[in-house]
C-alpha cells in the first residue's frame, strides 16, 4: 500500500538519459566514463553503444543485471539507459500490478527497493506504482518506477534487452508479455528469460531467443530436451561448478552465469563463456 510518497512528474526519456550520464560521472568519475566510452567505440545514432540485434552480439557479452543495481536505482530507466549507452545489455524483471499492467521490479513485494509503497506488487494500483520511487543503492536521488511499456518506448528495438518473466506468472501472462513484444516487432532484439522451463519453451516457440535460468546444479531437464525446446541460452548460478558450465557449453548452449559483482569478475571467467550477468558492468 502507498505510504506518504507524493506523486512526481515523470521526466522525458531524453532527460533520463542525460541524468544517467551525469549520475555515472558523479559516481565513477569522468575519467572512468570517458575510458569506458572510448573502449566501446562510437555509439549508434541513438546514442546507445549496445548491440541493436541479437545477431550482432559479440562474446562474451555483458548483461547489466537489473540495470546495474549496485550503481543505479534498481530497475530504473537511468540504469537501463546508462547500460545501453556504454554497450551493456540492460536486464530487467517483469511483475504485474493488480490491473495486470506489466512493471519492472525484481521482488514480488515493494518493500526492499521502493519508497512510498509496500506489500505485494500484485496488490498495487497503477496510481500507487506511479507515485512510488526506487531507492538509490548509494543513498543518492531516488528514481521513478518503470512500466514495461515505458522501457520499450525508450529502448525497444534500439538495443538488445534481456527481460525476465518472473516465476509466478501464469501462462496467460507469459503470452500477454510476448504479445506486447510481438506488437512492437522485437523478436530480433530480445533475449527473454525464465526460470520456468515451460515458459522458456513457450518463449522459444513464439520466435524469441530464449534463456533458461537455473541454479547451482544442472537443470533437471536433459540437454537434448532443452535443445529440442528451441532454447539457445542457459543462465546458471555462478556457483555451478566449472565442469558443469563446460558441459553446457559443449552441448551447444550459450552459457551466461549470474550474478557477478563487477565486470572485473566477469573477465576472470573461462574464455568459452558467452556472457555474464553483473550488478556493476562499469568496474573493470
Amino acid at each position: 500500500m502507498i505510504t506518504t510518497e507524493q506523486n512526481k512528474v515523470r521526466p522525458r526519456p531524453s532527460t533520463i538519459l542525460a541524468a544517467a550520464v551525469l549520475t555515472l560521472t558523479a559516481t565513477l568519475g569522468p575519467g572512468v566514463v570517458a575510458a569506458s566510452a572510448h573502449s566501446l567505440g562510437s555509439s549508434s545514432e541513438n546514442g546507445y553503444a549496445a548491440p541493436h540485434q541479437v545477431s550482432e552480439l559479440e562474446f562474451p557479452t555483458t548483461i547489466s543485471h537489473r540495470g546495474g543495481s549496485d550503481v543505479y536505482p534498481e530497475e530504473s530507466m537511468e540504469g537501463f539507459t546508462a547500460s545501453a549507452t556504454d554497450g551493456f545489455l540492460p536486464e530487467m524483471d517483469i511483475q504485474f500490478l493488480e490491473d495486470g499492467t506489466p512493471v519492472l521490479i525484481h521482488d514480488d513485494t515493494a518493500d526492499r527497493t521502493l519508497n512510498g509503497a509496500s506489500g505485494p506488487i500484485r496488490n498495487l494500483s497503477r496510481e500507487e506504482w506511479d507515485a512510488a520511487t526506487i531507492k538509490h543503492p548509494q543513498g543518492g536521488e531516488p528514481a521513478q518506477t518503470v512500466t514495461l511499456d515505458e522501457a520499450l518506448d525508450e529502448l525497444g528495438g534500439e538495443v538488445v534487452m534481456v527481460p525476465e518473466i518472473k516465476p509466478g506468472a501464469t501462462s496467460a501472462e507469459v503470452d500477454q508479455v510476448l504479445d506486447v513484444f510481438d506488437e512492437r516487432g522485437l523478436a530480433d532484439s530480445l533475449i527473454v528469460q525464465s526460470f520456468d522451463f515451460e515458459a522458456a519453451k513457450t518463449i522459444a516457440e513464439r520466435g524469441y531467443t530464449s534463456l533458461y535460468l537455473s541454479g547451482a546444479t544442472l537443470p533437471q531437464e536433459s540437454f537434448d530436451e532443452i535443445a529440442a525446446a528451441g532454447i539457445e541460452w542457459v543462465g546458471p548460478s555462478k556457483n555451478l561448478p566449472t565442469g558443469d558450465l563446460r558441459k553446457l557449453d559443449k552441448a551447444g548452449f550459450h552459457v551466461a552465469p549470474y550474478t557477478l559483482g563487477t565486470a572485473k569478475d566477469g573477465h576472470r571467467l573461462p574464455g568459452w563463456i558467452d556472457g555474464y550477468f553483473t550488478d556493476d558492468a562499469w568496474t573493470n
